[in-house]
C-alpha cells in the first residue's frame, strides 16, 4: 500500500501550478516579479503574488489575491518616481519601489490615467510570462 501511494504522489502533485515571470527595471536589483500558486491539484484557483524589489533599499513580497483563476492578467503601468500601479482584473493597486513600503489598493476608475503601459503578466501555453506593451513610434522628423 505505502508503495502505491508513493508511486500516486507525483500523479497528485502534476496538476499544481507554480511559476513566476519577471519584469526587469533597471537590470536584476529593479523589478517587478509575479508568482501564481496552487497548493492542490484540485482547486480551481491560485494564490497571485507581487514582490517589489529595488537592491539593496528593499525587497517585499505582496498578496494581491488568493482565489483568482489560474489563467490571469496583470497589467502594469509606470506612474513615475517609481511608482507602478498594477491592475489585475477589476482590482488596482500602486506599488513604489523605492522603499517598498506600501502596497496600496486603489478604486478601479476607467477613465483614470494609470500612466504609461509597461507590459503585462499573462499565462501563456500554461506557463505565467512577461510581455512588453509595444512602444509608441517616435514621430517623424
Amino acid at each position: 500500500m505505502r508503495k502505491i501511494l508513493i508511486l500516486m504522489l507525483p500523479i497528485l502533485l502534476s496538476g499544481c501550478v507554480k511559476d513566476f515571470a519577471i519584469y526587469t527595471i533597471d537590470g536584476q536589483d529593479h523589478a517587478l516579479t509575479v508568482r501564481r500558486q496552487q497548493n492542490y491539484f484540485w482547486q480551481d484557483t491560485v494564490e497571485v503574488q507581487l514582490m517589489a524589489t529595488h537592491l539593496p533599499q528593499c525587497q517585499r513580497l505582496h498578496i494581491l489575491s488568493t482565489e483568482a483563476p489560474a489563467d490571469i492578467t496583470v497589467e502594469v503601468f509606470a506612474a513615475g518616481d517609481d511608482v507602478w500601479n498594477i491592475r489585475m482584473g477589476k482590482q488596482l493597486w500602486q506599488a513604489e519601489t523605492n522603499t517598498c513600503n506600501s502596497l496600496t489598493e486603489m478604486e478601479n476608475d476607467p477613465k483614470a490615467d494609470l500612466g504609461q503601459p509597461v507590459g503585462k503578466f499573462e499565462v501563456v501555453d500554461d506557463k505565467l510570462v512577461f510581455e512588453a506593451a509595444p512602444q509608441p513610434a517616435a514621430p517623424p522628423q
